[in-house]
C-alpha cells in the first residue's frame, strides 16, 4: 500500500450528517485528524482538505461539488481523494460505483479509503469494493424502516410525532412522552378561523388576508391543507402501509376544533364532494372511548365485549373498556366506571347560589357581545353609505358617457353583491337578542342537570359534554377516576359552591370579575361543541 501511494498527490474528504454526529460521535475533527495522520505516517501529500455536514444518500452536497471542482481545475496534479470509512463517501451502492467510474474516466482519479483500501488491479477487491458500498445502503434502509415502524406505531397509540401543524406546539404527557399541545396563542386563532370558514360568508382568501394580520403567516396551500386536517379534531390519520388499510383514529392530544364546525367548514369548503372519511357511529355502549387512557401503558382505552357462550340458557354480554397493549393492562366494566362518571356529576352539580350567579354573568355577557356587534353594525353601516355614494358617482359617470355601459354593468353588479353581504351580516348583529330568555335558560337547565342529561343524550351528544368538561385524558383506576382535569369554568363551579356563602358575605368581592372563565353557553347553544 505504501509503495502503490508513494509519491501521489491526495485530496481528503470528510462528511457527517448531524444525526450521526449526535448519536455516535463521528464528528469531522477525529476524520481529519486519523487522515492526516495516515498521510504523514506514509508521507503522503494533501493538497486539499474538504469537509461538510450532509446526507449521503446522494452527491448533491455543497462541499463535495466544490472537490469536483478543484480536481477539474487541477487535472493530472490530483491522484487520488481520500475518506476515512466508505459511509463517509457514500450510503448508495449504484450512485457511489457511478461517481467513482466518473472520477476514474474523467479526471484519472481513484477514490479510496484509509480503514477499508481498495485495490482495483485485484479482481476480488472489486467485489468487497461491493460489499463495502452496501453495507451502509443496507444499514441505511433498516434505520428508515425502523424508524417508519416506530411512527407508525406512535400514530397508531393516537400520539402526532411528526412536525406540529400551525396551532400546536411541541409538548409531553404525564409519563415524559412526547404529545403536541395547543399553541397558548394561535390555538385559539385557528379555532376562530374555522368559525369565521364555517359560515360561508368569507373566502379562502379572505380567510387568509384576516388570519395572517392576525399573526398566523399562512400561505394559500398551507390553509388549504390546514381546512383539510383532521388533527384539529382530536383525530389523526395512520396510512396505509403493507397489506393494512389506511385508519383513522382519535388521538391523544387536545382537538381545538369541534367536528361540528369541522365537518360545516368541509361542506363550504367542498361543497357536495367529501374530502375526509366519515366516521363509523360510536357504540352507545362505550360513550368513554377515547377519553380514557391506561393506567399502566398510557394507550387509550377503547370498548370490548365478550359473553358467556351462545349455548348458554341464558346468554350475556360483558362490556369492558381495555387497551390494545401486549402488556397484561387491567381492563374495566364499562357499568362501573359509567357509575363513577355519574357519581362525579352529581358532585359538580352547581348549588342554586352558583346558577342564580351564572345566569347574572350570562346577562352581562350579553350585554358586552351588545355593545361589540353595536360597534359592528355602525362600522358595516359606514360602508354601506360608502357603498351607495360610490353607486351615485358611477350612476354619474355613465349619464355623462365617461364608462361604458358594460364597465357600468359589471361594476353595479359587484356593488350589489357586496350590500346584500354587509346588510345580511347587519341583521344577523342585529338580532343578537333574540330569544334571550331561551338561551339563558338552557344555559342554566345544563349545568343544574348535567347528570341527567349525560344520560338521556346520545353518545355523539355525549362525546361532546365531555369534551367540554374535561381538559385532558382519564385515568381509571381502583373503581374511581384520578385527579380529574376539568376545565376552567368546571373548576370554578366546584369551589364556589364550597366556599359561596363565605364570599358572599366578604366585602369588596365581585363574581363579575369570573364572567370570562365560564364557556360561552350563553351566547349560543352551538357553541357548546366548539370546545370539543
Amino acid at each position: 500500500m505504501k509503495s502503490r501511494w508513494s509519491g501521489k498527490k491526495i485530496v481528503a474528504y470528510g462528511r457527517v450528517s448531524s444525526k450521526e454526529q449526535r448519536d455516535y460521535g463521528n464528528s469531522l475533527a477525529s476524520q481529519k485528524d486519523t487522515l492526516y495522520r495516515y498521510c504523514d505516517a506514509l508521507d503522503i501529500e494533501i493538497l486539499k482538505y474538504f469537509e461538510e455536514d450532509c446526507s449521503a444518500k446522494d452527491f448533491e452536497r455543497p462541499v463535495f461539488n466544490e472537490l469536483i471542482e478543484f480536481c477539474k481545475r487541477n487535472k493530472g496534479e490530483v491522484n487520488v481523494v481520500l475518506v476515512q470509512k466508505w459511509d463517509r463517501f457514500s450510503r448508495h451502492l449504484g450512485k457511489a460505483l457511478l461517481m467513482i467510474e466518473y472520477f476514474s474516466k474523467k479526471f484519472n482519479i481513484e477514490i479510496n479509503s484509509i480503514e477499508q483500501p481498495i485495490d482495483y488491479n485485484v479482481a476480488d477487491h472489486i467485489v468487497l469494493l461491493g460489499i463495502y458500498l452496501a453495507t451502509p445502503e443496507a444499514e441505511n434502509t433498516k434505520i428508515s424502516e425502523r424508524t417508519r415502524m416506530g411512527t407508525r406505531q406512535a400514530l397508531k397509540e393516537g400520539r402526532f410525532v411528526n412536525m406540529q401543524p400551525v396551532g400546536y406546539v411541541k409538548g409531553k404527557d404525564g409519563n415524559g412522552k412526547p404529545l403536541m399541545q395547543p399553541d397558548p396563542f394561535k390555538a385559539e386563532l385557528i379555532k376562530n378561523l374555522f368559525l369565521d370558514f364555517s359560515t360561508g360568508i368569507y373566502s379562502q382568501q379572505e380567510i387568509l388576508k384576516m388570519y395572517n394580520a392576525r399573526g398566523l403567516k399562512l400561505t394559500k396551500s398551507t390553509l388549504s391543507r390546514l381546512l383539510d386536517n383532521v388533527l384539529y379534531i382530536g383525530k389523526l390519520i395512520v396510512p396505509a402501509y403493507k397489506d393494512e388499510p389506511e385508519q383513522i383514529i382519535r388521538a391523544l392530544h387536545l382537538p381545538i376544533v369541534s367536528e361540528e364546525i369541522f365537518y360545516l367548514s368541509q361542506r363550504v369548503k367542498h361543497g357536495s364532494k367529501k374530502l375526509v372519511k366519515s366516521y363509523d357511529k360510536r357504540n352507545p355502549n362505550f360513550p368513554l372511548t377515547g377519553f380514557l387512557v391506561c393506567e399502566n401503558c398510557g394507550q387509550i382505552l377503547y370498548g370490548s365485549q365478550t359473553n358467556n357462550g351462545k349455548s348458554k340458557k341464558n346468554p350475556k354480554t360483558y362490556y369492558y373498556y381495555q387497551c390494545n397493549s401486549k402488556h397484561r393492562c387491567p381492563r374495566y366494566k364499562n357499568e362501573i366506571v359509567h357509575a363513577v362518571l355519574e357519581e362525579v356529576f352529581c358532585k359538580i352539580r352547581p348549588s342554586e347560589g352558583v346558577l342564580r350567579l351564572f345566569e347574572r354573568i350570562l346577562c352581562d355577557e350579553y350585554e358586552r357581545v351588545g355593545e361589540t356587534r353595536k360597534k359592528d353594525v355602525s362600522s358595516i353601516e359606514k360602508q354601506l353609505n360608502e357603498i351607495f355614494n360610490q353607486r351615485s358617482r358611477l350612476t354619474t359617470l355613465f349619464a355623462s358617457d365617461k364608462i361604458t355601459e358594460e364597465d357600468y354593468g359589471l361594476t353595479m353588479q359587484g356593488y350589489r353583491k357586496k350590500t346584500a353581504e354587509l346588510e345580511e351580516m347587519k341583521a344577523e348583529l342585529k338580532d343578537y337578542r333574540k330569544d334571550l330568555d331561551k338561551f339563558i335558560s338552557f344555559g342554566v337547565s345544563l349545568l343544574a342537570n348535567m347528570d341527567k342529561v349525560y344520560n338521556n343524550c346520545n353518545v355523539e351528544v355525549k362525546e361532546k359534554l365531555l369534551g367540554s368538561i374535561f381538559s385532558e385524558k382519564l385515568i381509571f383506576e381502583n373503581n374511581s377516576f384520578r385527579t380529574l382535569p376539568f376545565n376552567e369554568a368546571i373548576l370554578l363551579f366546584s369551589r364556589y359552591n364550597e366556599v359561596y356563602r363565605r364570599l358572599q358575605n366578604k366585602k369588596g368581592d365581585s363574581f363579575v370579575r369570573v364572567s370570562h372563565s365560564v364557556p360561552g353557553v350563553g351566547i349560543e347553544p352551538t357553541h357548546l361543541s366548539t370546545r370539543v
